[in-house]
């Protein structure tokens, strides 16, 4: 039987058109796959170099929050901050994070300063004492006679009270109950106590003091009872009940007291005092264990003039008197001590410190002179930076006792 032939016609050109079909499909797939390759490429290029300043801004904020700790908790590196305002210090040791190791700086800002009010009536001079009597008053004797005064915080203006039952002299001190009273030291080397109301524009002589008070006398409230410091060379301490009338000694101070000698209450059973006499001793008393403890010294001899106010939060602010312009702020938390804002004017005898709600610290200059002030201690702030690969981040800080609080956050 013979072959069949096939009746389907031949391709003569099938083999030679397969080469150039792979060929072109080869470069189509080419043109298609570079840029897609490129575009990979770059894409992991971009995402590396974004996950690399991600990193980095990890390593910058963590570096401002280790400058945060540094600042809140070292008390050594803040009193290092503190003593040179406006002046960035380095934050040591340094830190590294993500293989970036920031430049990180600490620096202190000045947010108070001192304001001139209106003068007092008349010359404070030894035996002038202020105290704030609330609401928008406060109140201040001259010293060395029996005049009183009544200052006006929104109308910053004086204006005559009721007399002291007789002169004041150098130990005279005032203390405000939080209510309608006013307790008062004569000083003048008298035993001398008093009670001014506030509402009825009067005074009332109660139980005198234990012992004559003079230089270095001082006063201070707390829940129902008056405490004070004698002063005039004495390590005597003495408390007054309200309900009583009548005083009890309490716990010797750790040295004797004299001129530029001071008391104030700091809430939660704690005074804080000045031992003056030109000397740099500074204690705490607890009214409850009636013990005193010998605390940080203040950063040069308090004297006549010498005085304390407490406005609430960490710290302590004095006066050094002696005839300076010294004004100290102590830090409770720390147990140390930073030079403010100096007064507008030297501080001698008569000069005397008062808070009033709110933002601000009166004082009488005293030195025989009509001057009074006030300061403006908002809590101290901080600016905190760190520096790396072209980057700064930057953040302000507030610190008010165990409270920080961001105030801002730059990024650039």
């Amino acid at each position: 039987m013979k072959p069949r032939r096939s009746t389907q016609p031949r391709a003569d050109n099938e083999s030679g058109l397969s080469l150039p079909a792979t060929l072109i499909t080869l470069a189509v797939g080419l043109i298609l796959i570079v840029p897609l390759l490129t575009s990979t490429s770059t894409g992991m290029l971009g995402t590396r170099a974004a996950d690399q300043a991600l990193l980095r801004q990890y390593s910058l904020d963590a570096g401002i929050e280790y400058g945060i700790w540094k600042v809140r908790y070292d008390p050594a590196f803040r009193a290092t901050v503190d003593a040179v305002p406006l002046t960035p210090v380095a934050v040591t040791p340094a830190m590294s994070l993500n293989g970036v190791s920031p430049t990180l700086t600490a620096t202190a800002l000045n947010t108070s300063g001192w304001t001139t009010l209106a003068q007092t009536p008349a010359n404070a001079v030894a035996g002038a004492a202020l105290a704030y009597g609330g609401g928008d008053y406060l109140f201040a004797m001259r010293g060395s006679n029996s005049d009183f005064w009544r200052y006006s915080v929104s109308g910053n203006s004086w204006a005559l009270r009721a007399d002291s039952p007789a002169d004041t002299g150098q130990g005279a001190a005032l203390a405000w109950d939080g209510g309608n009273y006013i307790y008062a030291f004569r000083g003048g080397n008298n035993t001398a106590f008093w009670r001014y109301s506030i509402p009825g524009n009067s005074w009332t002589v109660l139980a005198p003091a234990p012992a004559s008070v003079r230089n270095g006398g001082s006063l201070a409230y707390s829940g129902g009872f008056v405490y004070g410091l004698r002063g005039d060379n004495s390590p005597d301490f003495w408390r007054y009940s309200v309900a009583g009338d009548s005083w009890a000694a309490r716990a010797d101070t750790p040295a004797d007291v004299n001129g530029g000698g001071a008391l104030v209450y700091a809430g939660s059973n704690v005074f804080y005092a000045l031992r003056g006499d030109n000397t740099t001793a500074f204690w705490r008393y607890n009214s409850v264990s009636d013990g005193w403890t010998v605390l940080a010294t203040i950063p040069a001899a308090a004297n006549n003039g010498g005085a304390l106010s407490y406005p609430g939060g960490d710290f302590v602010y004095a006066f050094r008197g002696d005839n300076t312009t010294a004004f100290y702020r102590y830090s409770i938390l720390g147990n140390s001590w930073a030079a403010d804002d100096v007064t507008p004017g030297t501080v001698q005898n008569g000069g005397s410190l008062a808070y009033a709600n709110g933002d601000y610290i009166y004082g009488l200059r005293g030195d025989n002179s009509r001057a009074f002030w006030r300061h403006t201690a908002v809590p101290p702030r901080y600016e905190i930076v760190a520096q790396a690969g072209g980057r700064t981040t930057t953040v302000r800080i507030q610190i008010s006792g165990t409270t920080v609080t961001v105030l801002w956050w730059d990024v650039q």
